[in-house]
C-alpha cells in the first residue's frame, strides 16, 4: 500500500511539475548560454540560456499527461470493443476478434515510429501529440479488449445473470448493473501496465525527434539535446542526467503500484 502511495505521490509531482518550475521553460537568456549549476539555475541552462531544471519539471509533465491520456484513450477503446464483441456475439465478434489477433501480432513500438515518420516533422508539438495519442490507441486497443473480451464471456455465465435474465431484465440493463462493474478492476490493472509503456514511448519518439519539438520540452528531447552535442556526462552532466535518472525510478514506482495493486485487485 505504501509503494502505491508513494507512487501516486511521485505522478502527482510529475503532473504538475510545470507549477514547481522556478522559471519559464520557454524563457531564452542568450548571455547565460550553457552556464553550470547555480543558485539561480539549478541544473545549469542549455545552449539558448533557458534553464534546465524548469524544462526538466515541464517535460516531466508534457511525457506523464500524454502518457495518462494515452492510457485513458486506448482503455476505453478496448473496454467498449471488448465489451461489444462479448454482449453482441455473432458477425460482430468474428469481425472484432479478427481485428484484435492482428493487432497483437504487430510491434506496436516500430508501427507507431513508423506512422509518426510520414506525417511532417514541422507540425505542430500540440498537434504532434494529439496525433501521436490517436495512434497509440489505435495500435494498442487490442490487448485490452481481449482480455475486456473474455471477462465479459465469463460474467456472462454467472447464476444471478441467468436468473435476471429470467425475469426478462433488459440486456442493457443486465450489462450495467452486473457485467459493468465487474469489469473496473481488470481496467485498473491494465491501466498500471499501460502507462509507463505509454511513458517510455512518448520519450522514445521525442528521444528520436518524432515526438514533442522544439521550443516544448520533454524528457525525450531533453536527452536528445544533451547526448547529440556530444557534452556527455563529462562536461555537461546537467543536461541530461536528471530525466535519464527520474525514467528508472518512475518505471520501478510504477512496477512497485502494479505489484501493490495485485492485493486489492483481482489479476484478469
Amino acid at each position: 500500500m505504501r509503494a502505491m502511495w508513494a507512487a501516486a505521490l511521485l505522478l502527482m509531482i510529475y503532473a504538475l511539475g510545470w507549477r514547481f518550475a522556478p522559471g519559464d521553460p520557454l524563457e531564452q537568456h542568450r548571455e547565460m548560454a550553457r552556464a553550470g549549476p547555480s543558485a539561480g539555475h539549478w541544473l545549469g541552462t542549455d545552449d539558448f540560456g533557458r534553464d534546465v531544471f524548469s524544462r526538466f519539471l515541464a517535460g516531466g509533465s508534457w511525457s506523464v499527461l500524454e502518457g495518462a491520456s494515452a492510457t485513458a484513450l486506448v482503455l476505453a477503446l478496448g473496454w467498449i470493443c471488448g465489451a461489444a464483441a462479448a454482449m453482441r456475439r455473432g458477425w460482430t465478434d468474428r469481425i472484432l476478434s479478427a481485428i484484435i489477433e492482428l493487432l497483437l501480432t504487430l510491434p506496436w513500438l516500430y508501427l507507431l515510429i513508423g506512422l509518426r515518420s510520414l506525417l511532417p516533422l514541422g507540425m505542430a508539438p500540440r498537434k504532434a501529440v494529439a496525433v501521436m495519442l490517436l495512434m497509440i490507441a489505435a495500435v494498442s486497443w487490442a490487448r485490452p479488449a481481449r482480455l475486456v473480451r473474455g471477462l465479459v464471456l465469463s460474467l456472462k455465465e454467472r447464476g444471478y445473470v441467468a436468473a435476471a435474465r429470467g425475469f426478462n431484465v433488459p440486456e442493457w440493463r443486465i450489462f450495467g448493473r452486473h457485467i459493468l462493474p465487474g469489469t473496473y478492476g481488470l481496467l485498473a490493472t491494465q491501466a498500471l501496465v499501460l502507462f509507463p509503456r505509454f511513458v517510455l514511448a512518448e520519450v522514445t519518439l521525442s528521444y528520436l525527434g518524432l515526438g514533442a519539438g522544439e521550443p516544448d520540452p520533454s524528457w525525450g528531447g531533453l536527452i536528445f539535446d544533451g547526448l547529440k552535442r556530444a557534452y556527455g556526462l563529462s562536461e555537461q552532466w546537467w543536461r541530461v542526467l536528471p530525466p535519464i535518472l527520474m525514467l528508472p525510478l518512475f518505471v520501478s514506482c510504477a512496477i512497485a503500484a502494479r505489484v501493490a495493486a495485485r492485493r486489492f485487485l483481482p489479476s484478469r
